[in-house]
């Protein structure tokens, strides 16, 4: 990994870890590109700036948490994966023609929105802008609806019974009608991980992916 990003990367870590946010001027503060690509997938660049607001985002789960460089190189691999995977299913929503309108994007930001005293606190919060994050939204949604359209697995009343039995202790004095229900909503929760992980690892294997940061 270049020099130059690794100091922004650590200069971002303390700073998320100081303030639980995202600070832009991190960019300044250590004179990097903030127009660096950083990797090319299938074509479509993957910017320094995108990579940085989400390993803040992730680092903020553990703000206030000291973590050392090993853990901080482990967090910014898993972000590069994650980045990697959502790009890569995106890219098959397109070629599926998944059609995600501006009235759900709308929906879905301001139910996200109202969860906050203000628009700004919810920006802040997500550590972007409110154009970015309607673009993460519909990315999301695109996701989302591929995978219930085509890959979303059936849940049999076999497997949803061989669960019950398999784990009686977590429905002590519970009837299989009460609680069928829930395990079929888990176990389908399960199986649509694994579908999406699958996906991925096919995708990937067909995939031309470059990274420019050694």
């Amino acid at each position: 990994m270049k020099r130059g990003l690794l100091t922004t990367i650590l200069t971002i870590t303390c700073l998320v870890m100081a303030f639980g946010v995202f600070q832009a001027s991190a960019q300044e503060n250590t004179g990097a590109n903030t127009n660096t690509n950083i990797m090319n997938i299938n074509g479509t660049m993957i910017t320094q700036v995108q990579f940085q607001r989400e390993l803040a985002n992730d680092l903020s789960k553990d703000a206030g948490k000291s973590l050392t460089n090993d853990e901080v190189k482990e967090r910014i691999q898993k972000v590069l994966q994650n980045i990697e995977r959502k790009e890569l299913i995106y890219q098959e929503c397109q070629k599926n023609n998944i059609v995600v309108t501006d009235d759900e994007i709308n929906q879905k930001y301001d139910t996200e929105k109202g969860k906050f005293a203000s628009e700004e606190e919810y920006l802040k919060y997500k550590n972007t802008d409110a154009v970015t994050r309607k673009s993460e939204i519909k990315r999301d949604l695109a996701i989302q609806r591929l995978m219930n359209q085509k890959y979303a697995p059936a849940v049999t009343d076999q497997e949803v019974e061989k669960y019950f039995k398999d784990n009686p202790d977590k429905f002590k004095d519970a009837q299989l009608d009460q609680v069928k229900d829930s395990i079929k909503k888990q176990l389908g929760k399960e199986k649509m991980a694994d579908s999406y992980n699958k996906l991925y690892v096919d995708l990937k294997s067909k995939a031309s992916i470059e990274y420019f940061l050694k």
